[in-house]
């Protein structure tokens, strides 16, 4: 995570079209949860087929605007999980099936970051998302470190902090990030998250569409007006 702290004045602030704004909490774990929940089948893997992890990560993670994979070509991804500190497993139930995917960075320092944790959409709200969270646990926990990490989106699902207090971790910091939309560097598709909005004109004060019609923005109170 960043070390610095930004000194920001209270207030709105708008963001230049194609940009999107990030709310980030990080959360940490110091000891095993017992009894959290069965723990799938993991299977590690480490020489992943490129096309098929490739296709993996963007079921899952589309939805909540990944793209690392869209920026990596085959050779990045064969080097990046050759190195031992990347962890790369796939969760399954007892009759095999392939319900999702975890990957984690076990650091020089003794802490491993789960950087990316997550079930195929159609799986989610079934109890499957702790068993995942269980098996990944239990591997981590193998490699004694001092502690287990994370952090959230606040373009994940709106339960995400929710689902990892469940799991046994606390936040320590908050935070922000900016990035460019995916879906207009053209990483993901334009259609991926529909959730979080895709702007990529920027708004003018001569342009009324959004505003008062008077040429500004309408108001926080005058927008809480607008919907009673």
């Amino acid at each position: 995570m960043p070390a610095e702290i930004t000194d920001l004045a209270i207030g709105y602030r708008r963001l230049p079209a194609g940009k999107l704004a990030n709310a980030v909490t990080w959360m940490e774990l110091r000891a095993p949860q017992p009894d959290l929940a069965q723990p799938l089948a993991m299977n590690r893997i480490t020489i992943p087929d490129c096309a098929s992890y490739r296709a993996i990560f963007l079921e899952i993670g589309a939805p909540w605007l990944w793209d690392r994979v869209s920026e990596m070509s085959d050779a990045e991804i064969a080097e990046h999980f050759t190195d031992p500190r990347q962890h790369l497993y796939y969760g399954h139930d007892e009759s095999g099936t392939h319900l999702g995917m975890v990957e984690f960075f076990a650091a020089d320092s003794n802490e491993i970051e789960i950087t990316y944790f997550g079930l195929f959409p159609s799986l989610t709200g079934r109890g499957f998302g702790k068993r995942l969270m269980a098996g990944a646990l239990d591997l981590a926990w193998r490699l004694n470190p001092n502690r287990i990490w994370l952090h959230t989106s606040s373009f994940d699902h709106h339960s995400v902090i929710g689902f990892y207090s469940a799991c046994g971790f606390v936040p320590f910091a908050t935070g922000f990030e900016i990035i460019d939309d995916p879906r207009i560097k053209g990483t993901l598709p334009r259609s991926a998250a529909p959730q979080i909005p895709l702007i990529e004109a920027e708004w003018s004060a001569c342009n009324p569409r959004g505003g008062n019609g008077k040429g500004a923005p309408a108001s926080p109170a005058n927008r809480q007006v607008a919907q009673t």
